[in-house]
């Protein structure tokens, strides 16, 4: 059997390792991870929230790291690492498995896209099967992609 089953058995071990925080504060894709911003920005007064130890931190951006200082430490303690070159913390947008996360949404990837535009006529079963893999990363762009 070798490596087969290597895939869902280190998803399922990303997930028991963060289950307390998947669905609240963050989902996994095997070997990504991604911490959900704060809901609730506390606005008083019209500013958001400070934090009560100390007025010039945003409370909300203390929530958020210690989400993510959580997230690292259940890691840690569990023998995990991080790419550091991969990591990303804080930023407007990001790109994750052929989209751009941005605060207003996900869209494609237009680098995904143009890969799809260029893409010539499948010949093979595997040109198939490689299209089709590529395509399905941006089906939810797509509507009745399966119909």
């Amino acid at each position: 059997m070798g490596w087969t089953n290597s895939v869902p058995i280190f998803h399922d071990d990303i997930t028991f390792i963060l289950q307390p925080e998947i669905l609240h504060n963050m989902l996994s894709f095997i070997d990504d991870v991604g911490a959900k911003e704060p809901k609730d920005w506390k606005i008083v007064n019209g500013k958001p929230a400070k934090h009560p130890a100390n007025s010039n931190i945003c409370l909300a951006l203390w929530e958020f790291f210690e989400l993510l200082n959580r997230i690292l430490q259940q890691m840690k303690y569990c023998g995990g690492t991080f790419s550091g070159h991969k990591l990303i913390l804080c930023a407007p947008t990001f790109k994750i498995l052929g989209h751009v996360c941005t605060p207003s949404g996900r869209m494609p990837d237009k680098s995904r896209l143009a890969l799809i535009k260029q893409w010539g006529p499948c010949k093979l079963l595997l040109e198939v099967q490689a299209f089709l893999g590529t395509v399905g990363v941006l089906r939810i762009f797509v509507k009745n992609f399966a119909h």
